[in-house]
């Protein structure tokens, strides 16, 4: 019985999304592991190019229905100080019932301010689509008497069972080798994802991040700094609010983190949420960085889903130039962005930058 209401409430909650509900986007808790998605910003904030890979399994307790996956790519041009990137994403609801994919080209321009002072605006050009696989639905019409769920979707009729869409977002950061803060705003065209005449507009997403890296003990005759960093990520979508507050202590090759996601306080009218506790780790191996996290859920749906497991690949392309000594302005992030080098140390400062180096 309980698996029979697993479904049906699964079913409920895909056709309600289906049709005329308000969500949230895919969300990565491992948040610097999958950069581009983060903000355009990233595009390019790498020594050499980059390659980005993450999974998702969310609330695997009821079957692994949904899970999340992105694939980036991205380079930096140093003659036009500029970076290029690919994205994918996609969101799997229901192993393959509900499907929603985006495909992005990211552009990101870097103006040195100062010595150490660099903002990064950037921007994203997206197509998504989504796609719905009424053979893998289930209704009342197809729970037999003795209880056990069929699918095929007896009962249910859509107008069409895919739809496409074009969006843009836009970001701006501001760092140097102490901090950073940025804001990213997502769906600037709010489009219409439905799939039936009620229009569905994906709602515009505001992103607000930021944080500051203390470096407690400085390199010494070779040996690696070690480093604390303090990061917070804001989300708003529609009425939805998260907050992420996290710490990741480093020395190399080794990071471990910890997060709270929750709002403690009361916004708009809602009531107090503390949704899960996420403890990562991650190790690089030379050009590779491995990480992995899992979101320990403190809501009552802690008995429901089983939390969820994230695991990210970051791989790094350097080029022979900087292997012989150009090192790239690191940001104080954690360390698949912060432009470490090919042996994974810590980068040092370079000098401001002209508009477009001849």
């Amino acid at each position: 019985m309980r698996r029979i209401l697993h479904r049906i409430a699964f079913v409920a909650a895909a056709l309600a999304a289906t049709i005329s509900a308000k969500g949230q986007d895919l969300s990565f808790s491992q948040t610097y592991e999958s950069p581009l998605y983060l903000s355009p910003s990233f595009t390019g904030l790498t020594n050499g190019s980059r390659v980005a890979l993450n999974y998702r399994n969310q609330w695997p307790g009821i079957g692994s229905v949904y899970r999340g996956y992105a694939l980036g790519l991205d380079h930096y041009f140093d003659r036009f100080n500029s970076g290029v990137g690919l994205l994918w994403v996609r969101d799997d609801e229901g192993k393959g019932l509900l499907v929603q994919d985006e495909i992005s080209l990211l552009y990101s321009y870097e103006i040195g301010i100062t010595s150490d002072l660099f903002v990064r605006p950037g921007l994203a050009f997206k197509y998504g689509q989504r796609k719905i696989d009424t053979g893998k639905m289930s209704s009342f019409q197809d729970i037999s008497a003795d209880g056990n769920v069929g699918t095929g979707g007896s009962g249910i009729e859509f107008e069409r069972t895919s739809t496409g869409w074009v969006d843009a977002a836009f970001a701006v950061m501001i760092y140097n080798n102490d901090f950073w803060f940025g804001v990213s705003i997502d769906h600037l065209m709010q489009p219409n994802s439905s799939l039936t005449d009620v229009e569905n507009e994906i709602g515009m997403k505001t992103t607000v991040y930021g944080g500051y890296k203390w470096t407690y003990e400085d390199s010494y005759r070779g040996s690696e700094p070690k480093s604390i960093s303090f990061a917070l990520n804001y989300k708003r979508q529609y009425q939805f609010n998260q907050l992420e507050l996290g710490a990741f202590w480093y020395y190399n090759p080794i990071e471990l983190g910890v997060k709270y996601r929750g709002l403690f306080f009361e916004t708009g009218g809602e009531l107090n949420n503390t949704d899960a506790i996420i403890p990562s780790i991650g190790v690089n191996i030379n050009a590779l960085r491995i990480g992995y996290s899992y979101d320990m859920t403190l809501s009552d749906l802690s008995s429901f889903g089983d939390g969820a497991h994230e695991v990210s690949l970051v791989y790094r392309i350097i080029p022979k130039a900087v292997k012989r000594g150009y090192k790239m302005k690191p940001v104080p992030c954690t360390e698949p962005i912060m432009g470490y080098s090919y042996t994974g140390k810590q980068s040092s400062s370079r000098s401001s930058r002209k508009f477009f180096k001849r």
